[in-house]
């Protein structure tokens, strides 16, 4: 993927990450816990979530070098080293023990990869018993539609040269299902999200 277009991207979302941080943090319930955020369109969920929650403990990474550089200096820059950690990580493999965290989260990981059932199979993998998973993206569904309005048309520009993909929630679902997941729960105020809870 294009570095600098990641780049422009997380950029212009970054009004957006506090109001997606407060719908997966609403989802998860919880104030303390491990937690995971993959992709390249990191660490800002993260970085907000860290703000949120002192308690909670984060690990974000992507699978280039270039990428894990960038996100490590983008928490270093918001004083969040000590309680953000940056790893190498493949997205279809993830180099973590079974049961490791207690939230993982993918923002913008529906939209741009292939087999998605197998993000969604490895992330319910390192999830610990009665740990939740996000999978998805979107504005979060506490922000206003004058915020939304007045940077769609830019979002829905750098989307579309990442080559984003228009999915239905019924996309969604079969997802889901093929994932194996034993329940679940599709949100669409403002986004797209998958989340559901790792099985006992």
């Amino acid at each position: 993927m294009d570095f600098e277009l990641i780049r422009d991207v997380n950029a212009h979302f970054e009004p957006f990450y506090p109001y997606a941080a407060a719908e997966i943090h609403a989802e998860y319930g919880r104030d303390t816990g491990d937690a995971l955020e993959i992709g390249p369109y990191g660490p800002g969920v993260a970085l907000a979530l860290a703000e949120r929650c002192p308690g909670m403990r984060l690990t974000c990474g992507d699978d280039t070098e270039r990428l894990n550089d960038y996100l490590a200096e983008t928490v270093a820059a918001a004083g969040m080293s000590a309680r953000v950690r940056v790893e190498p990580l493949d997205k279809y493999s993830l180099p973590f023990e079974t049961a490791s965290f207690d939230l993982v989260i993918f923002r913008g990981g529906l939209f741009f990869w292939e087999a998605q059932e197998r993000i969604v199979a490895e992330m319910n993998r390192v999830l610990k018993p009665g740990g939740m998973g996000a999978h998805g993206g979107g504005f979060g569904a506490g922000a206003s539609d004058a915020l939304i309005e007045s940077l769609l048309p830019e979002a829905r520009d750098l989307n579309d040269r990442l080559g984003k993909k228009r999915l239905s929630r019924a996309d969604v679902r079969q997802i889901a299902e093929n994932a194996g997941l034993a329940s679940f729960r599709i949100a669409s105020e403002h986004g797209l999200w998958l989340y559901w809870e790792k099985a006992d």
